[in-house]
């Protein structure tokens, strides 16, 4: 009788949360160029050239794709996934806890915000570990952190080039993982399992009506052995799952490229465009999963939308900048293209 399906609540619950962390990112670098930013360029500024740097990311990844696969292939033990989920709380938290607090008290020195950030990140850690709660919210606190972490420091390096290229490769990973490797849904439903900060979602218990087709038989009701349960499912509906998921790394990357564009350029409207474009993005995933029922990666349609709204911010700013334009918009075709042929291949092998 039970099935996972998406319902509106959900769908709406995970969408505000993903806007909520994207604005709060936003609003903790626009005060008046927050000070925190010297501290994360001295703390970690890439060194090199970008094709230096984007040579020892691409086998960073590798490495870690090969670890996370002989994990899921042959571990099942929980120590793994512990130590993961506590170096990614602190590491994101650390940096979420550095600017909040440098940006409400500008006078602070460095060792003593230091010092209190990493207490309160290992504070929330502990509070995780004992009563495996407040998944969500430390999920987006970690993600938050990070994502400003990272478009501050990379944006501050490289440039915003190089930073929405993380993001095309970024795309690029996660479709491979998903269609390809195909480690990514049993990553999330481990992650989802053992109620890991590593995402953030909603699931519940929801009645689907009856409406003659999926009526349960009798056969189907001497099978549930609650007589309460057995009652509602008879008279009221069937109940499903309704549930969905969204990865830290789904939150994180649209950050780095608002994060980044607002600390390089100071201009709002660009970040708030890259915003607007993941939530069409992220929307646009939504109805995806709605229609196919299948895991599906968030990443390349959330980078295909942004690359969309960045194309036309582009031209809008400064009708000039074609060249910016052309590249974001193609970018963005190609995704959906890709996308799209995918999708029709899943939809045929779902239904034959």
């Amino acid at each position: 009788m039970l099935e996972r399906k998406i319902g509106n609540r959900q769908i709406l619950f995970v969408i505000a949360l993903f806007l909520t962390a994207q604005f709060i990112g936003l609003l903790l670098v626009t005060p008046a160029y927050s000070p925190s930013y010297k501290y994360i360029n001295n703390i970690s500024s890439p060194q090199g050239s970008p094709v230096s740097f984007f040579f020892w990311f691409i086998i960073d990844v590798i490495i870690i794709i090969l670890v996370l696969m002989l994990v899921l292939r042959y571990y099942r033990g929980n120590l793994f996934y512990r130590l993961l989920e506590a170096y990614i709380v602190i590491f994101g938290s650390f940096f979420f806890f550095l600017i909040l607090i440098n940006d409400i008290f500008q006078n602070i020195s460095l060792l003593p915000l230091s010092a209190i950030s990493l207490f309160l990140s290992l504070a929330i850690l502990a509070y995780k570990i004992k009563f495996n709660k407040m998944r969500n919210l430390i999920t987006m606190i970690t993600s938050i952190g990070a994502g400003i972490f990272i478009g501050a420091s990379i944006g501050l390096g490289f440039g915003f080039l190089v930073l929405y290229l993380l993001m095309g490769f970024f795309a690029i990973y996660d479709y491979l993982a998903v269609f390809v490797l195909k480690f990514m849904i049993p990553l999330a439903k481990e992650a989802s399992n053992r109620n890991l900060a590593f995402m953030i979602g909603s699931s519940d218990l929801e009645l689907n009506p009856h409406d003659g087709k999926s009526k349960p038989t009798k056969q189907d009701l001497k099978s549930i052995q609650n007589p309460e349960i057995r009652s509602i499912v008879e008279k009221s509906g069937t109940p499903v799952v309704s549930s969905i998921m969204l990865g830290n790394g789904d939150i994180m990357l649209p950050m780095t490229l608002a994060v980044g564009s607002y600390i390089l350029f100071g201009n709002a409207f660009l970040s708030l465009m890259i915003i607007c474009g993941a939530g069409t993005g992220l929307i646009f995933t939504v109805s995806l999963l709605r229609k196919y029922k299948v895991g599906l990666p968030a990443i390349p349609p959330l980078f295909a939308f942004i690359s969309i709204f960045l194309a036309i911010a582009f031209l809008l700013s400064n009708p000039a900048n074609i060249n910016s334009a052309e590249i974001t918009g193609g970018a963005a075709l190609i995704s959906l293209l890709v996308m799209y042929v995918t999708l029709r291949k899943v939809g045929r092998n779902k239904f034959e």
